[in-house]
């Protein structure tokens, strides 16, 4: 393995010369999200389905779908007022990957998924399939090799691709219907609806009566994609922002402050106030720094890819052959350069306020949760403008707070040994990277 925590280096392989995805990533995740996925394409493939689904998932069309994220954000604050109704213990990451599903079936599909109010058979199913998926390190052999796991993963995949099928055909049908009523719907279109159009456009399709199959093949498979990017991403992302923000009290107040001038100090406004203009979004540069600094210190994710013969990575003067070679770009450690961020470790946000020339100011590529060049992550957008609803509509309301200690309590389990740094909410890979223990929390009504 060659792991590479240089922004220069980086940008050899993920920009100027992109390399594949490793075979392993590709075997790893073929189980949860199929073959046609954007994640694992290569070449001309990927080049066309990505295409298709960029309409969907740029800024000025995710602006006109704010309004429905707005909505299950509202709803999940219902959630956390019952909770501190209760004052139940409650797993945050388990109800921030909920409200995440819930978006990304009403922004995609036009779907009401319901995974914050009730069960939800592709819920389910999605989520037993990634409990089947040991890490590619896994050292149990019966895990690994658990022949039950096999059967599980076609179980799972049928009962996905079946109800994917079954909410894309409807979507097609709705489709056709608002065509003959000449456009009656007043809803901002879905993602599905623009990469259709696309794809219709592209292979010289006219008005067509069925689904045409490959798009409803490849429609599946990005679906999951999507779900899986959100399910695994954004929620843990919030997590992070709350926990890192209550270790920062100067920030919180910053932002909370940044919030009062926006939206006013009626909190019980804000909701209605980003519905009815969703681009005041773009009037929260301290939300938005603290944002990409959560993203630094706890990035989600990060990828693996092929060595080529002919890439030969140049650094200082010395050549790097990466044939034979799974490349890792690892932006965890590529965050935590001390000679590159200055105070690397602390939580500083005011570093990507800062104008060129001021120490604190990143240094080109060395900032990459998302990674960089043309195979970077397609619903990063939508990562920004869920995250900063989620701040602004929760961090002046609610006091949430980590509550490992009582979950010991309850449990009987003393785990106050296992921490990273003396922080109980350390990353563990879960698929991705996600607080440990699903980050157990108690939440008050915050008085201001």
């Amino acid at each position: 393995m060659l792991v590479v925590i240089d922004p220069v280096a980086a940008a050899q392989v993920t920009v100027q010369t992109p390399l594949s995805k490793h075979h392993t990533a590709v075997e790893f995740v073929r189980p949860l999200l199929g073959s046609k996925n954007l994640v694992t394409m290569e070449g001309k493939e990927w080049k066309m389905w990505r295409g298709i689904f960029n309409p969907g998932f740029s800024s000025a069309h995710l602006m006109s779908l704010v309004g429905r994220m707005v909505d299950h954000t509202v709803l999940f604050t219902k959630i956390l007022d019952e909770h501190a109704a209760k004052s139940t213990l409650f797993e945050l990451e388990d109800a921030a990957t909920k409200l995440t599903v819930d978006i990304i079936g009403d922004v995609t599909l036009d779907t009401p998924l319901r995974a914050q109010t009730s069960d939800n058979e592709l819920v389910q199913a999605f989520r037993d399939q990634l409990k089947w998926m040991p890490l590619p390190t896994e050292m149990n052999l019966f895990r690994k090799y658990n022949p039950w796991k096999f059967i599980q993963h076609r179980i799972n995949a049928g009962v996905m691709d079946r109800y994917l099928e079954k909410l894309l055909e409807e979507r097609f049908a709705t489709r056709r219907q608002d065509e003959i009523n000449h456009g009656s719907s007043k809803r901002a279109k879905p993602i599905i609806d623009l990469a259709l159009d696309t794809y219709l456009s592209e292979t010289q399709q006219s008005r067509t009566a069925t689904l045409p199959a490959p798009f409803k093949r490849s429609a599946i498979d990005q679906f999951k994609t999507f779900l899986f990017a959100g399910h695994d991403t954004t929620s843990s992302t919030a997590c992070y922002i709350i926990h890192l923000l209550n270790q920062h009290p100067q920030a919180l107040e910053k932002v909370c402050q940044e919030h009062d001038e926006v939206f006013g100090s009626d909190t019980a406004k804000a909701a209605q106030a980003i519905s009815d203009d969703p681009f005041i979004l773009n009037r929260l540069p301290y939300s938005m720094a603290v944002l990409k600094e959560v993203l630094r210190l706890r990035p989600p994710a990060s990828g693996v890819r092929a060595g080529q013969r002919d890439v030969i990575i140049e650094l200082d003067g010395k050549r790097y052959p990466t044939e034979d070679c799974m490349v890792w770009p690892a932006s965890y450690p590529l965050h935590r350069r001390p000679d590159l961020w200055p105070d690397a470790d602390e939580f500083i946000p005011e570093r990507f306020l800062v104008q060129e020339g001021d120490p604190l100011f990143p240094v080109k590529g060395a900032w990459r949760p998302f990674e960089q060049g043309p195979r970077n992550c397609i619903g990063q957008e939508l990562v920004y403008i869920e995250l900063k609803i989620f701040m602004v509509l929760t961090l002046r309301s609610f006091d949430i707070q980590a509550a490992y200690e009582e979950r010991d309590r309850i449990t009987g389990k003393d785990s106050s040994a296992l921490t990273v740094d003396g922080d109980r909410a350390y990353q563990v890979l879960v698929v991705t990277a996600k607080p440990a223990g699903g980050y157990p929390a108690k939440v008050t009504r915050r008085l201001r």
